[in-house]
């Protein structure tokens, strides 16, 4: 019986792998990497304030999602202040409708561009080597949510338009 110690290599937890793949070709890529080394895709890694490699999708889509809800107000304060300065009742539906399709227009955008980010950073978040994979979920519903009202809001001026037209 020997008394040697076994020649069983232990790795410490340190030495775990660390690395991601490539969300364009699916190459390994360490965490210092700032591109693919196989198609030169750009991955910027952020890390949170403990230090672990988090999402940047992920975290642009939430901040997409916050500027959906500040335009949607900016831009919906604005119209409505617009109509409600109007004096001419004549043409009151018209310029509603108008301004509305401008708010559509511009917080659509946003939404659509949070909604893509946040699947971005769904599907870039699924290995679990990257955090914040909530903040692209909480994203996208937000973004949807406003997104239907938007909607909503749009069709049933319309449907005032129509009905106001002989």
């Amino acid at each position: 019986m020997s008394v040697a110690p076994h020649a069983v290599t232990v790795f410490p937890l340190t030495a775990v792998d660390t690395r991601i793949s490539c969300a364009h070709c699916g190459t390994r890529l360490a965490l210092s990497n700032a591109y693919c080394s196989r198609c030169g895709a750009a991955h910027a890694v952020l890390t949170d304030r403990k230090g672990r490699p988090v999402d940047l999708a992920a975290t642009r889509s939430l901040q997409l999602a916050i500027l959906v809800i500040v335009a949607n107000i900016v831009v919906g304060a604005v119209s409505l202040g617009i109509v409600v300065v109007s004096s001419d009742t004549k043409n009151l539906i018209t310029a509603a409708l108008g301004l509305e399709l401008l708010h559509f227009l511009v917080v659509g955008s946003l939404v659509a561009a949070t909604i893509s980010y946040g699947v971005r950073g769904i599907r870039e978040t699924r290995g679990g080597r990257l955090g914040r994979r909530n903040w692209a979920v909480l994203s996208i519903v937000v973004a949807s949510l406003v997104g239907l009202v938007l909607a909503g809001s749009l069709t049933a001026t319309f449907m005032m338009f129509m009905t106001t037209q002989h």
